[in-house]
Parts: C-alpha cells; sequence; structure tokens
C-alpha cells in the first residue's frame, strides 16, 4: 500500500528542489545586467514551466493520496456493512484464539480466510 509518510518525503523533496531552483532563478537574475533581455525571458519561462510541472505533479500526488484515503475507509465500512454478525464472529475469533486454536483452525470453523482472522487478531493486539 502506499505509505502517506513516503508522500510526504517526495513532497519535501520535490519542495526543496523548487526552493533550489528558485535560489538559482535569484543568482542568476543579479547577473541581469550582463545577460540580455531575450535570454533573461527565455529562462523565465523556463522556470515557469518546471513551476507548473511541479504544481501540476503535486495535485496528482494530492488526488492520489485523497483517493488512496477515501478507498482504505470505504474498504473498511464496506467490510463491516457485509458482516451483519461481525462482532459475533470477532468474538469468536478472540475466543477460540484465547483457547489455544491456531489460525488455520478459526478459519476453518468460522467460515473466514486466514488473512482476516490474522487481521482480527492483529487488531486486537494493537487495541490492547
Amino acid at each position: 500500500m502506499f505509505d502517506i509518510t513516503l508522500f510526504f518525503l517526495f513532497q519535501a523533496i520535490f519542495d526543496l528542489i523548487l526552493l533550489l531552483l528558485l535560489f538559482l532563478l535569484y543568482l542568476q537574475l543579479r547577473r541581469l545586467g550582463r545577460i540580455p533581455l531575450d535570454e533573461v525571458e527565455k529562462r523565465l519561462k523556463a522556470a515557469n514551466e518546471l513551476c507548473e510541472k511541479l504544481s501540476e505533479n503535486l495535485a496528482q500526488k494530492k488526488e492520489l493520496s485523497e483517493k488512496i484515503i477515501t478507498a482504505l475507509e470505504t474498504g473498511a465500512d464496506a467490510w463491516e456493512s457485509t458482516r451483519k454478525d461481525a462482532q459475533d464472529i470477532k468474538s469468536k475469533v478472540y475466543e477460540m484464539a484465547k483457547k489455544g486454536l491456531d489460525v488455520s483452525e478459526i478459519a476453518k470453523k468460522t467460515g473466514l480466510q486466514e488473512g482476516e482472522v490474522n487481521l482480527i487478531l492483529a487488531v486486537k493486539k494493537d487495541k490492547v
């Protein structure tokens, strides 16, 4: 799954690149007296295009992260709503685990997938 911290790390890197480019632009503008006006316009246009591309990239990353978060929330809600007896099943899983049954045995008796049993038990451990 896409890690949000990784997204923010990439975002910070893009921001640093943008700041570096702005600093380089500043240095170029200091030498403006020696550079023809056409060259300055060309460089400003290139910097503006780069800035627009970075802004588009940021917007795409933000949209992607929002979609991922929404999908995760929707998936969790859907799982809960499709299981009307979800709380009852969770209780059965907890009881069987306390009795010492392993994940495959619990899965067979409850009709769940082993991954679902692992998830239920992992969530229980995190809450404790």
